[in-house]
């Protein structure tokens, strides 16, 4: 019984600091990209476009990357909202990987820590197990087509990566860098710099 009342308590204190973030526009993106994560950031960045000090948005991104679909949408969601002037950053730490690579490239402003490792691959699509026929089999192979060049020309276009060359090095393997060498990637790069301390202002401790 002590040990649930800790753990909701930890719970809560968890939820406190989510929201305290939120409320100063700082968001954590972690683990992979679902469902979930969109509602998260939609539901976390509206209130920001609906109040009168538009203060820019932080996005603290740390994923594996995941869904195709969930992952544009919450790509257009950061696009529309920096459309709408507000100012969307987002900083790598730790993993940014497959369509997380994809979110970063909707930033105003993207930023990563030294150590953050990059990896761009091929789209995939998680399969539910049963037998396919021939037919559906081409019919899925296209539509990953389709969804893999969306993906690759989002981050060819911001990154300035031939789509070609893009395509090349991605489709034998994962292809993975370090942040020094993601500045790097094409002439505008994966991101923009660099950076060894959060970019964005700390107002003032959280507690607990």
């Amino acid at each position: 019984m002590e040990q649930s009342v800790r753990r909701i308590v930890r719970l809560d204190i968890v939820d406190e600091r989510i929201e305290f973030l939120a409320k100063n526009g700082v968001f954590i993106l972690g683990g992979g990209v679902d469902l979930s994560t969109f509602y998260g950031v939609l539901t976390g960045v509206l209130p920001i476009l609906y109040s009168e000090n538009k203060k820019p948005i932080w996005v603290i991104l740390n994923s594996p990357g995941g869904d195709i679909f969930q992952g544009l949408a919450v790509y257009d969601l950061l696009k529309a909202v920096a459309q709408q002037g507000v100012s969307v950053n987002v900083v790598g730490i730790g993993m940014v990987a497959s369509m997380a690579v994809c979110i970063m490239q909707a930033a105003t402003r993207r930023y990563a820590f030294p150590n953050t490792q990059f990896t761009i691959h091929q789209a995939s699509l998680a399969g539910d197990g049963d037998r396919q026929e021939v037919n559906e089999m081409v019919e899925a192979a296209k539509e990953l087509g389709r969804l893999n060049e969306i993906v690759l020309n989002i981050i060819a276009e911001r990154s300035g990566m031939g789509m070609e060359e893009l395509m090349r090095i991605s489709k034998k393997t994962d292809y993975s860098i370090g942040a020094y060498h993601a500045k790097e990637f094409g002439p505008h790069g994966l991101i923009d710099e660099v950076v060894t301390t959060f970019p964005f202002p700390i107002l003032f401790p959280i507690n607990g």
